[in-house]
């Protein structure tokens, strides 16, 4: 088979299979070998706009690095993780808590290669999805004074999106109002119980 034909054949190949995970509801979504979006299905979109992701559409999207949407603490875990698909070609999986203000959700993110390509097939299915337990919700979390640092940051957990107090950097609080509405200023990091939950592995290294 020439190049010319190969092309094609991928070409068709791509195109059938982005067909196909146009309807599926989970977020799925094509990374190229760098690891830059080139396709996400309509989930994505759906996702964007429960959640507060005005301008992060898929056709605004495509041709960026995902990796620069990851926060700095978890990019290491991440690139290693699709590295090793990327080599070995088997199927990398992995649990993370992705919540709202009204409900705690967990997603299983499976990372396949992709079928006669050099790339990534990322599927993210919803697992949980339940109501918050109304003592979850701190009876100060409308004091803003509790949260905001010197800097006028508020750190919120990358993984859970809990929100660390700023002079008591060991407890994070669940904040609706953050989730709802992200601050102004926001800094990504990753509270203790998160780390070491999802990334036990990952803190042995």
């Amino acid at each position: 088979m020439d190049q010319s034909t190969l092309r094609s054949t991928l070409r068709d190949k791509t195109g059938l299979l982005r067909q196909q995970l146009e309807t599926d509801p989970a977020v799925i979504y094509i990374l190229d070998e760098r690891l830059r979006i080139t396709y996400c299905n309509q989930s994505w979109d759906r996702f964007a706009g429960e959640n507060g992701g005005r301008g992060l559409e898929r056709d605004q999207v495509y041709g960026r690095s995902y990796m620069a949407a990851i926060p700095v603490p978890l990019q290491q875990f991440f690139e290693e993780g699709f590295e090793r698909t990327l080599r070995t070609r088997q199927v990398w999986e992995h649990c993370y808590e992705c919540s709202t203000p009204t409900a705690y959700r967990v997603f299983r993110m499976s990372t396949y290669p992709e079928p006669e390509g050099m790339g990534l097939v990322v599927v993210n299915s919803l697992m949980v999805e339940r109501p918050h337990d109304p003592e979850e919700r701190p009876a100060h979390e409308a004091y803003s004074f509790v949260y905001v640092n010197g800097n006028a940051q508020v750190t919120m957990c990358c993984h859970c999106r809990r929100t660390c107090r700023a002079h008591q950097k060991l407890v994070w609080d669940w904040v609706p109002a953050y989730v709802n509405e992200s601050p102004v200023k926001v800094s990504h990091g990753i509270c203790t119980v998160c780390m070491t939950l999802h990334y036990p592995d990952y803190i042995e290294q």
